[in-house]
């Protein structure tokens, strides 16, 4: 009878680690480490340093956001379903509210001419984030000759084609030239290891909601209300299961198929709302409701449209 009010209060505790932590992690990926080991390894003890490291490891060699993957980890070890599932509602939920908030109070004051004078200095500031971003992360993975020549190999393919799909298709060859000469044994094992314990029904079920997104919105006629939300649905779904690398690799991603292929809202846009979620804490995929919603309000959609978005 005594272990479920301990259960209890030792899930609460873990609730309200997970809204400081949510509230103060800025930083991106590398702080959130710092930050996670602080909140749930030192302070609490809800896990070991040696599995909060082996889980963060095993978010790295997944597709997705590795800071959320890591937390609901965590919280599925402590509570399981039910507490995983409420941890990613707090961590995502304050930062995704306020991102579509400012895509809605961005598009209404650009329409009053506004924001001309806010967006002279974000912009700059956007691009000086991304470019620190780029330097950090450069730092980071460009430590072997292979990684040095995939770089400036598609540096200079970007600049000389000049095309759209030259971003994805440079990841793709990227991925598999690296993947096949450098990968340390042990990711390789790894990942030998994460692959042969899959379900094949539910990568079917994720690939065939991929592919269904994806054919029902080349079906809807695209003057059809349902078409541009069914697009944008595919799209993040497919970023979202099929990138690796976290906020960093899908920003760039999203602005040349957002702003360049498929023109659904204009650079300013773009790097005035990346500007403003480097400076809110919470996970970097949040910005994505910012797309959405702005997305859906430059193609005539009204407030509740671009909630939706």
């Amino acid at each position: 009878m005594q272990a479920k009010p301990i259960a209890a209060k030792k899930q609460w505790l873990f609730i309200r680690n997970v809204v400081l932590f949510t509230f103060t992690s800025f930083g991106g990926a590398q702080a959130h480490l710092a930050l996670l080991l602080k909140y749930f390894v030192k302070n609490s003890k809800f896990i070991s340093e040696e599995e909060l490291l082996e889980l963060n490891a095993l978010a790295q060699v997944l597709p997705g956001p590795a800071s959320t993957q890591t937390l609901v980890g965590i919280a599925w070890k402590v509570g399981k379903l039910k507490l995983a599932i409420l941890t990613f509602l707090i961590w995502i939920l304050p930062t995704a509210a306020i991102m579509t908030f400012a895509a809605i109070s961005y598009a209404l004051l650009d329409q009053k001419q506004k924001f001309s004078d806010i967006l002279e200095y974000i912009q700059p500031i956007a691009l000086g984030i991304v470019a620190y971003g780029a330097w950090q992360l450069g730092k980071k993975v460009l430590s072997s000759q292979v990684s040095i020549f995939l770089a400036i190999s598609s540096v200079v393919s970007t600049f000389v084609l000049r095309n759209a799909y030259v971003f994805p298709l440079a990841i793709l060859v990227g991925g598999i030239i690296s993947s096949a000469i450098e990968t340390p044994k042990e990711e390789t094992e790894l990942r030998v290891k994460l692959f042969s314990n899959i379900n094949p029904k539910k990568m079917i079920y994720f690939l065939g909601a991929l592919l269904l997104f994806a054919l029902v919105g080349a079906i809807i006629n695209r003057t059809s209300p349902f078409s541009l939300p069914i697009r944008l649905l595919e799209n993040f779904y497919r970023n979202g299961i099929l990138v690796f690398g976290g906020g960093q690799v899908l920003v760039p991603l999203m602005f040349t198929e957002f702003v360049e292929m498929k023109h659904y809202l204009p650079s300013s846009g773009f790097l005035s709302g990346f500007a403003l979620q480097q400076a809110l804490p919470g996970p970097t995929f949040s910005f994505t409701s910012y797309l959405g919603a702005l997305s859906m309000k430059n193609f005539g959609y009204g407030v509740w449209g671009q909630v939706l978005g």
